[in-house]
């Protein structure tokens, strides 16, 4: 299965809804790496390219989640893995899914994400993704660009 790492970005200490999916997505096969909480886009990028990472799911809910998410896209590619897909986690209204997807969030996920949709939709990202230097590779993925 794939090598994912989920983090929380920013001052943001709720982390019941990123823990829930690492679950989830161990159960599911799959290698899980948990940054934790209090994290800059930076971290993550650096956790990711240690990890040789096939995913990357950040989680957002005190803050901007369209900052954050440009922040963070922009981070991987700096580092070599902007073929990384991305996937963001958080309360966001329709107008930022649109903006999130925009900015290269491959899937998003809010409240609410059944278990089982979350996996296929992982599944579908991991098995749509060329090989690329550190990747092999929401409920719902993002919408159309």
């Amino acid at each position: 299965m794939a090598r994912i790492v989920l983090a929380k970005l920013g001052s943001d200490a709720h982390d019941l809804g990123v823990t829930a999916v690492a679950r989830w997505l161990r159960e599911g096969g799959h290698e899980v790496v948990y940054a934790g909480l209090y994290n800059t886009p930076e971290r993550v990028a650096q956790i990711a390219l240690q990890e040789d990472a096939d995913l990357v799911g950040v989680s957002c809910l005190s803050s901007d989640p369209v900052y954050a998410t440009r922040r963070m896209r922009q981070t991987l590619e700096g580092v070599g893995l902007g073929r990384v897909p991305l996937v963001v986690g958080g309360v966001v209204t329709p107008d930022m899914k649109v903006e999130l997807s925009r900015l290269g969030a491959a899937a998003i996920f809010g409240p609410g994400t059944r278990r089982e949709r979350l996996l296929e939709s992982i599944a579908g990202l991991l098995t749509r993704q060329p090989q690329a230097a550190g990747a092999s590779g929401g409920s719902e993925p993002a919408p159309p660009r």
